[in-house]
């Protein structure tokens, strides 16, 4: 055989081999490119997904958020109008006459007869003290009023022995306003909850 056919089966067995090199490597590059592609689009696919999660977190967060503000400001409205209500009743009692309440005086006085013990001081506000000295000067004579005490009405007593009462209509309202804090709730809120 001719060195030149040699030459050219060599150039073209030669040939083959370079052109399948560069085919097989055009498709490993092709492949690559779309594993790569794929990959791309999975792992945007998976942050998508995460900035979704991320974003109902937050959202869910929020509405939490706002709806604990809500129930708050809610709270804070039926406790400012419970307030107003005790205000307003404290208001009322301060007002009254002694006379319109003579009743709950005299009903006091007597607890207090029946409670304390020895020589007893009768502490009520100035408006009172005629009504209150009246209701005494029958009763006891171990009875003294003092007309010193800052209330809206009602009286405190204490004997000598160091025991005290609080008739006040303060005392009242605060050792009752658990029940009646329950009971204007029931009449203001019930149609809400």
């Amino acid at each position: 055989m001719p060195v030149k056919k040699i030459i050219e089966k060599i150039e073209g067995v030669t040939q083959n081999k370079v052109d399948n090199i560069i085919h097989r490597g055009k498709k490993e590059a092709e492949k690559a490119k779309q594993e790569i592609e794929e990959e791309k689009q999975r792992r945007l696919e998976e942050l998508e997904k995460e900035k979704e999660r991320e974003i109902k977190t937050m959202e869910n967060r929020i509405i939490s958020q706002a709806k604990l503000e809500a129930k708050k400001t809610k709270l804070n409205v039926r406790e400012k109008m419970i307030e107003d209500i005790f205000k307003e009743a404290k208001d009322d009692l301060s007002s009254k006459d002694p006379e319109e309440y003579r009743d709950y005086l005299e009903e006091s006085i007597h607890e207090v007869l029946e409670v304390l013990d020895g020589e007893i001081t009768l502490r009520c506000d100035p408006r009172s003290e005629e009504l209150v000295n009246e209701l005494v000067r029958h009763r006891d004579s171990r009875i003294q009023v003092e007309p010193d005490l800052e209330t809206i009405g009602g009286l405190k007593a204490s004997s000598e022995k160091g025991s005290t009462m609080d008739l006040t209509f303060e005392a009242n309202l605060e050792s009752e306003k658990k029940e009646l804090r329950k009971e204007i709730s029931e009449i203001l809120f019930t149609e809400e909850d």
